[in-house]
């Protein structure tokens, strides 16, 4: 069983729950159930007197139930409609039907190595029903109360247990009726970045943590929403606190939406992620769902929803999550260049926060119409960006975009989905019209990592070679013959000797189309100093040379849009290198 939390109980007598007074089995709750009437039989054998048996808990669960009503003012007929009996456990239940308030009952003035086993139970039960909040133990004379504070098995002793709040529990529901939710404005264009920082404020995360539970909240609101909407007009929300008891009723309900949410039938490498369970205290999810439960994600403005998505995502880049971001003006660059179209299959194999993807749907939007949708596909190691790039698409309105949680520069048998894509019998994921992608580079990978990936013709020979290199390779691998690849790449690749490998390899393979180097601080505001460039090239066919005399543009920026530091810097040069490719080069 679960280890007992390291804290201090608190003394006998702080909760309002009072002394053990007598209540006889006429008077019990729940006579009908089982449990409760066979305790109710045990105790007429017994002789029914002025003492409860010390063999008979029941006593003491009938006591602690009268004293919710007594003393925290839960209603009889709420109680009645809430109340389950499980054994030794009792709940007191959402308005979705699952737990959030546990209680085990000990016999009266029981020894203190079974109450201690009680606990234990108590505290197991807890750990594994992802919706209770709230646990109480107590044999009468003794009682200990916990609380879940942010992971699933991380609880705390606390004093009392919450009264019934009849301001909260009496409050008009939110449903799908016109005027019940509103958009989002201009105006609430912060409000993701105000979730954020309750999250962080409330219960002390990282800027990286809070962005991790506000992309597992979003996904629980738009699941929430869209369910709504295909039930009809009037169907009722589950995201928000109206109708609950309790603070703590309240965000157990949002535990059991997302944990539906996160159980929806999809793609289980991508939705898959949410499997994570949520790490918020009630009082942080509280605070968000009543902030946020008034406002439509779906009805908003795609445009509006992704400017508030991306202000979050700001801190999280400062907090050390550089690695998987790239610049919006060297993403712009390579959209622009690449001109994705709704009709195209699109990947990035390194999507990181799925900014490319997202960007090339913004442009498919902006040109075809606001209903047109690139096939989107991603692939990504890390669990937590997959969710962050999920809630990213799904705010766009690409619910359908499909990130896999995964490496990249696996055997590629490893991606059944994309081989059955690419047609029955298939050996290779050659599918792709678009790849867009910023691989990790830095890194030397040895023998021992050489072994563990797939099979790369540039690592045939090699006992060691530089991730980026194989990433290139594997972009390649991805694209369909005539398909367009942008890609970010250190200036090294095209310019040292050690890599001329790799340029006369390219050259059997692709066209290039355009080297654009940008400036040497690109990538200083997210802790990088490395001269890299944007690569542009066209698969060629197989057996096929690329055409000796094709146009390709070179060139050299030195105003991104933002200096080393970040800060906006006027001049930026991106339109202008966009422009000129399309106009000296083309497609």
């Amino acid at each position: 069983a679960p280890a007992i939390a390291v804290l201090e109980a608190p003394a006998t007598g702080m909760s309002r729950l009072g002394d053990f007074f007598l209540i006889r089995p006429a008077a019990w709750r729940s006579l009908a159930h089982p449990e409760v009437s066979d305790a109710a039989r045990r105790a007429a054998r017994g002789g029914d007197d002025d003492d409860a048996p010390p063999s008979i808990a029941e006593f003491v669960r009938q006591w602690a139930l009268r004293r919710l009503v007594d003393a925290y003012g839960y209603p009889d007929a709420w109680l009645a409609e809430r109340l389950t009996i499980d054994g030794p456990l009792a709940a007191l239940t959402n308005a979705s039907g699952r737990p959030f308030l546990l209680l085990e009952a000990c016999p009266l003035g029981a020894a203190q190595g079974a109450l201690d086993d009680a606990e234990r139970r108590l505290h197991a039960a807890l750990a594994s029903t992802p919706s209770a909040t709230l646990g109480l133990v107590t044999d009468g004379r003794r009682t200990r109360i916990l609380r879940r504070r942010i992971g699933p098995d991380d609880f705390e002793y606390i004093p009392d247990l919450p009264a019934f709040d009849r301001e909260l529990a009496t409050r008009s529901p939110l449903g799908r009726a016109p005027g019940d939710l509103q958009p989002l404005s201009p105006t609430y264009e912060r409000l993701l970045f105000e979730l954020h920082s309750t999250m962080r404020d409330v219960d002390g995360l990282h800027d990286d943590e809070a962005l991790d539970e506000l992309a597992k909240v979003l996904y629980a609101k738009i699941f929430d929403e869209r369910a709504s909407l295909a039930a009809g007009d009037g169907a009722a929300l589950r995201f928000q606190v109206a109708g609950a008891s309790s603070p703590a009723e309240a965000a157990s309900s949002l535990r059991a939406l997302y944990e539906d949410a996160r159980e929806r039938a999809g793609d289980e490498r991508s939705r898959g992620v949410f499997k994570a369970p949520l790490r918020l205290s009630d009082a942080a999810l509280f605070r968000v769902t009543e902030r946020l439960q008034g406002f439509s994600l779906v009805d908003s403005q795609t445009d509006l929803k992704g400017r508030a998505f991306q202000r979050v995502l700001a801190p999280a880049i400062r907090a050390g999550m550089g690695q998987f971001f790239t610049p919006d003006p060297i993403v712009e660059l390579a959209v622009e260049i690449i001109q994705p179209r709704a009709s195209e299959r699109i990947l990035d194999p390194f999507c990181g926060s799925g900014h490319f993807l997202t960007r090339c749907s913004s442009y498919v939007r902006a040109h075809q119409g606001e209903g047109a949708r690139p096939e989107l596909h991603g692939i990504e190691k890390s669990e937590r960006m997959v969710r962050i790039a999920t809630t990213d698409a799904l705010l766009l309105g690409d619910g359908h975009a499909r990130i896999r949680n995964t490496d990249a520069l696996l055997s590629l048998e490893n991606y059944p989905e994309l081989l059955a894509l690419a047609g029955e019998g298939a050996a290779e994921p050659a599918l792709f019209d678009v790849v867009v992608t910023n691989p990790p580079f830095g890194s030397v990978l040895r023998p021992e990592a050489l072994g563990a990936i797939g099979r790369f013709e540039l690592a045939r020979g090699r006992r060691s070679l530089p991730l980026e290199v194989l990433g290139l390779e594997r972009s390649l691998q991805f694209l369909r013959p005539g398909g367009r690849l942008a890609i970010v790449l250190p200036e090294g690749i095209l310019k040292n000797k050690n890599m001329r490998f790799v340029r006369r390899w390219l050259e059997g393979v692709a066209e290039l189309k355009a080297i654009i180097t940008l400036p040497e601080d690109a990538f200083a505001p997210f802790g990088a100093m490395v001269r890299t460039c944007l690569v542009v090239l066209r698969k060629v066919e197989a057996g096929a040379a690329p055409t000796a005399d094709a146009r390709c543009l070179l060139a050299e920026l030195d105003n991104l849009g933002y200096d080393a530091t970040g800060r906006p810097r006027p001049g930026g040069e991106v339109a202008s290198a966009a422009a000129a490719f399309h106009a000296e080069v083309g497609w």
